[in-house]
């Protein structure tokens, strides 16, 4: 977020896969930044956009704003954000932790190059993915509960297929890298443990 606001210039941002509020939210880093910043939060969970509308106030310069829905219909999601969000300058298309529960039976692939497709030149994709390929032992023993215990299952994948999702994108550096590697702000960051990969793509 730092990268992108401070660095690249990106005042817009497209937040899928929202997840209950925590610490340094989506329009909470981008604002404190840049308080004009707007974001707009999407999910398809009735208890995280409720939890979101209660605790995800923007600041009085900027706007955030809340659309329901699932990314695996990714048309809905632009024609809601467009009523926030300008598409004709860059937005950060955000898919943080929430490809592993698009299956490949639903073309994850596909669904991120339509995203893609919709943001003009000059706009990025940040996307982290929990890895088959670090911890790979422990990682197979984590899809396998998870996938026993609920609905919503998982597919975990390897550095070669996650880089897939940048197809068509300059990737920033220092590249698809395990998540603390994409430019700590410390060496304790830098080696903290991890089982994701993260990288940051921009459309030219």
């Amino acid at each position: 977020m730092r990268y992108l606001v401070r660095e690249a210039g990106v005042r817009q941002f497209l937040d899928i896969g929202t997840g209950l509020p925590a610490a340094n939210n989506t329009h909470e880093v981008a604002q404190d930044a840049a308080p004009e910043c707007r974001v707009v939060y999407v999910d398809n969970d009735p208890v995280v956009l409720s939890h979101a509308k209660a605790l995800l106030a923007s600041g009085p310069d900027g706007t955030t704003a809340y659309v329901d829905a699932d990314l695996r219909d990714p048309e809905p999601i632009l024609a809601a954000a467009a009523r926030v969000l300008d598409f004709s300058r860059p937005v950060a298309v955000m898919l943080v932790a929430i490809m592993q529960h698009i299956h490949d039976e639903s073309d994850p692939y596909g669904i991120v190059a339509r995203l893609v497709a919709a943001v003009p030149t000059g706009s990025y994709v940040v996307l982290s993915h929990p890895a088959r390929d670090l911890q790979a032992t422990a990682m197979a023993e984590i899809a396998d509960r998870m996938n026993e215990l609920v609905a919503e299952k998982v597919t975990f994948r390897s550095r070669a297929e996650v880089l897939r999702f940048f197809d068509g994108l300059d990737l920033v550096e220092p590249g698809l890298v395990p998540a603390p590697h994409w430019r700590p702000a410390s060496d304790l960051e830098a080696a903290s443990p991890t089982v994701m990969w993260a990288g940051v793509g921009r459309k030219s």
